[in-house]
C-alpha cells in the first residue's frame, strides 16, 4: 500500500512540472525519490517499463537515471611497456611434421632470408 501511496503523489509532482522532455531537467530532490522509487519496485520483480507507466513516465528516461552496473567478467589490464623481446621465442612448423623451436624475432628473420 505505502508503494501505492507513494507512486500516486510522484505521478502527481511529476504531472505538476510545466516543461518535461529532451531539454528539461527535472528538479534533483524529486529525480532521487523517484529512482528510490524505482529501486524498491526493481527489487519486487518490476521491470523499469512497468515502473515508468506507473509513473507516466518514459521507461528509457527512467534507464538513463540507474547508476551504471558494472559489465561481469571484465577486469582491468593494465600493459607494461618491458623489452621482453629476449624472452619470446618463435616455432616454425614447416612441411612434413618440420619444427623450428627456440627462434628470437633475429633469428627468425635471419631464417626466412636464407629460405627465400
Amino acid at each position: 500500500m505505502k508503494d501505492r501511496r507513494e507512486a500516486v503523489a510522484l505521478r502527481k509532482e511529476l504531472g505538476r512540472l510545466e516543461h518535461r522532455g529532451r531539454g528539461h531537467r527535472y528538479p534533483l530532490e524529486l529525480r532521487e525519490r523517484v529512482v528510490a522509487y524505482l529501486d524498491a519496485r526493481r527489487a519486487e520483480g518490476v521491470t523499469v517499463q512497468a515502473v515508468g507507466d506507473e509513473l507516466g513516465m518514459d521507461w528509457r528516461t527512467l534507464g538513463r537515471w540507474l547508476p551504471a552496473e558494472p559489465v561481469a567478467g571484465f577486469e582491468r589490464v593494465v600493459v607494461r611497456e618491458d623489452d621482453h623481446r629476449a624472452a619470446v621465442r618463435v616455432v616454425v612448423h614447416g612441411p612434413a611434421g618440420l619444427r623450428i623451436e627456440g627462434l628470437d624475432l633475429e633469428g627468425l628473420v635471419e631464417l626466412l632470408r636464407r629460405l627465400a
